[in-house]
Parts: structure tokens; sequence; C-alpha cells
């Protein structure tokens, strides 16, 4: 039960860190809704928003499952050390998030992110999704019910992103970010004495 809750936190963490794109998207749809209020034509014909939206969940959906199966298969090769090194993946990945803070927290403050930069931060949010779907494999826990709130909150957050971007909810945004770091970090230490105390007994 407590593993369960430990990897609600880490899924919601690891979810919410869609709230980056998402919010650039939503400031976007309101930039070009502007220039078109304001100009009879916008020379700069706007992104179709909810394809890139479909877009963001199906990859995070592919690399959700490809990150099971890579955990899968190479689980046998760990030689019984597959949950200290779920729990370090996860721990360190929190660290990672948290360090990204300050960067991805600055994302508000540009109008529309540079194509390398969107790619950049689309791939890291890709790579924490991966690297869960491989600790729940290694970890070796029941974890439909969480693969199913991770996908449903990633579409929660994408869409609540937009919305503050679009509404330029700016401190909510980075609240809810930073947020989202330190519940990886709480799942993760919340995991650790979980399993230690598993182990102990």
């Amino acid at each position: 039960m407590i593993c369960n809750i430990a990897l609600l936190l880490i899924a919601a963490g690891v979810a919410a860190d869609n709230l980056v794109l998402a919010f650039v998207i939503g400031n976007g749809i309101t930039v070009f809704e502007l220039a078109r209020a304001e100009g009879p034509k916008p020379t700069v014909r706007p992104p179709h928003w909810l394809l890139i939206l479909v877009l963001l969940f199906i990859i995070q959906n592919m690399v959700l499952f490809y990150g099971k199966w890579f955990g899968l298969f190479t689980k046998a090769m760990l030689k019984g050390e597959e949950q200290l090194i779920a729990i370090g993946l996860l721990f360190s990945m929190s660290i990672k998030m948290l360090q990204e803070l300050k960067t991805k927290n600055g994302a508000v403050k540009q109008v529309l992110l540079a194509t390398r930069d969107f790619l950049e931060i689309g791939l890291s949010t890709s790579v924490y999704v991966f690297a869960f779907g491989c600790a729940l494999n290694w970890l070796g826990l029941d974890h439909r019910v969480v693969i199913l709130s991770l996908l449903s909150l990633i579409i929660l957050f994408l869409i609540a992103g937009t919305l503050l971007g679009k509404y330029q909810f700016e401190k909510t945004f980075k609240y809810l970010n930073t947020i989202a770091a330190f519940l990886v970090m709480a799942g993760s230490a919340l995991l650790i004495i979980e399993l230690l105390k598993n182990n102990i007994i």
C-alpha cells in the first residue's frame, strides 16, 4: 500500500513535468489570438496546438511502455539488485528535476520557445517517463493502477499547463512546477523507507 502511494507521488511529479511545454503552448495560443485581433491577418500561420498536445501524449505513452519492456528485458541481468537500482534511478531523477527548475521556471518569460529548446525539454520529460517505466518492472510491484494514473495525470497536466499559459498564470505554473520535483523526491524517499523496513523485518 505504502509503495503504491510512493509510486503515485512519483507518477504525479513525472506527469507534472509536462507543465512547461503545455504552458508554452498555451502562451503561444494567446500570442496568435492577440496578433489576429490586432492586425488584419497574422503573417505566421499558427501551429496546430491540439495536434501538438496529442503528439506529446502519444510519444510519452509509447516511451512509458518501451521503458516497461526494457525493464522487463534487463531485470534478469541485474542479479537481484534491481530494486536498489530502481530506487537510485528514481531518486537521482528527482535531483535532476530540481536542478532543471530554474531553467524550466524561466520558460514563462519567453513568448515562444525555440524549436531546439522545445525538443530538449520534451526529450528530458520523455527520459523521465522511460526511467519510471523501467523502475516499475525492476521494483516487481503490481503497477497497473500506477500506469493508468500516470497516463491520466499526463493528460491532466497537459490541459492544465495549456490553460495556465493561455491565461498567464505564471505564479501558479512556477508553484506547480516546483512541487512536481519535490513529489518525485518525496515518493522516492518513501519508497526507500518502506523497502528498507520490509527487508529489515
